[in-house]
């Protein structure tokens, strides 16, 4: 899975390739046609002003750029499937446009997928939808792997991808093995230049992180080449950022490989707030010193989600004391019934969403608790969960998304 024309092949052509020639099936799913790449379309039209019906041609000539390089690597054109959701805005989808009100593209103009004959015409551009439609995919094609861009991807859109094909993947009836690659990350690749002999390697904060989840797919010349050639083959981005597009043209891939998280933890019990019980925690990977110069650190240093009774909870610590202006969004998202909560909360404790009188705040200096009954995860034993941060100015900080499995024996109720 790929948000991008071309991101398939950046992330993951080696692996493609190497799935290829072992003969086994590979299938491309394309989440946005990239009709929202606007120095490309005004590049590409020699225009500042492109129109909505311009922007949906330049999504129909990344179409015919992307059979052109998955062809270079040796996936046929009935092999690869076009949804044609909305670029720019797949965290709009999985965040604010999740059932009720379709997402009108900024760029296109469009509410539902224009591009006929394609997978997801005239699909509406819904978070739930969107949802829908990669599990009906995954269900057809029963694949053993699932790939797609990393939780700590930077760009909005891939980040946001990552997460539907990692709902999309859950509990299908059939075990499902799931990686992710890395496209943009600060000073990643190094350096922007074609360096076929130099191997890929992961990003020093991340592999701190998770050290044993990271593995190297190491590439013969040959298929550096191929890569490299198929990258080539998207000629309406290689213009504008063709040095970016050849860094991933090295001797080597590095994939993560995914889990769920047991919200037991390791059994150890965790004390947030005072209330003891089971828990899980993600702690956000240092930038390097460029992104903190240009204040593109996540303010979010570590979050711990926790059970306690029949109440989950969620303690967030961050690098600074909270702003006025700061508002926090919990999501949960549940995979098996295709259902969201999305909380904010601001400064003065006050929550916004569904369900929002049975959310419990609590503010530190520098700390955020919330609170909610089980009985919000309804029939779901496998939630997404995360956090992010926004502010007057936009977006400031998140965490990555993660799959936490919930414990059997929980009763579930409405207190």
């Amino acid at each position: 899975m790929a948000p991008h024309p071309d991101d398939e092949v950046l992330g993951a052509g080696g692996l493609i390739s190497h799935y290829v020639e072992r003969g086994e099936p590979v299938n491309v799913i394309l989440i946005t046609n990239g009709d929202g790449f606007v120095q490309d379309a005004e590049r590409y039209y020699l225009a500042l002003e492109v129109s909505a019906p311009e922007y949906i041609n330049l999504g129909y000539r990344r179409m015919r750029e992307t059979l052109d390089a998955l062809a270079i690597l040796g996936v046929g054109a009935e092999h690869v499937r076009f949804l044609g959701f909305p670029d720019g805005g797949l965290e709009r989808l999985l965040m604010d446009h999740w059932e009720h009100e379709p997402f009108q593209s900024t760029t296109s103009g469009v509410t539902h997928s224009p591009y006929i004959e394609t997978t997801g015409y005239n699909r509406p551009y819904l978070g739930r939808e969107l949802l829908a439609l990669l599990r009906e995919i995954l269900l057809e094609l029963r694949p053993s792997v699932v790939v797609a861009p990393s939780a700590y991807d930077e760009h909005p859109d891939h980040w946001a991808t990552g997460a539907f094909a990692r709902l999309a993947g859950t509990e299908l009836g059939f075990e499902v093995r799931h990686l992710s690659y890395l496209v943009h990350w600060p000073a990643w690749p190094f350096p922007l230049a074609f360096r076929p002999r130099q191997r890929q390697k992961a990003p020093r904060p991340l592999v701190g992180i998770h050290p044993n989840r990271w593995h190297e797919l190491q590439m013969d010349p040959d298929a550096v080449m191929r890569k490299k050639r198929a990258l080539l083959a998207y000629q309406s981005q290689v213009e504008l950022i063709k040095p970016f597009m050849l860094a991933f043209a090295r001797g080597s891939e590095v994939l993560f490989e995914e889990s769920v998280d047991d919200m037991t933890g390791d059994g150890i019990e965790s004390d947030v707030d005072g209330i003891p019980g089971s828990r899980a925690s993600v702690t956000n990977p240092t930038r390097n010193i460029l992104a903190q110069w240009l204040r593109k650190d996540t303010p979010i240093r570590h979050v711990e989600w926790a059970i306690a009774g029949q109440r989950q909870t969620v303690r967030v610590d961050l690098t600074l004391s909270i702003k006025a202006d700061e508002v926090f969004h919990v999501t949960v998202h549940m995979p098996t019934t295709g259902s969201l909560r999305h909380w904010r909360i601001d400064r003065d404790g006050i929550v916004r969403g569904e369900h929002s009188e049975k959310i419990g705040v609590k503010f530190g200096s520098r700390s955020l608790s919330v609170s909610w009954p089980l009985s919000e995860y309804q029939a779901d034993r496998v939630v997404l969960l995360g956090v992010q941060i926004s502010s007057a100015v936009g977006f400031k900080g998140r965490t990555p998304l993660q799959l936490y499995r919930l414990p059997e024996s929980l009763m579930f109720d409405e207190r």
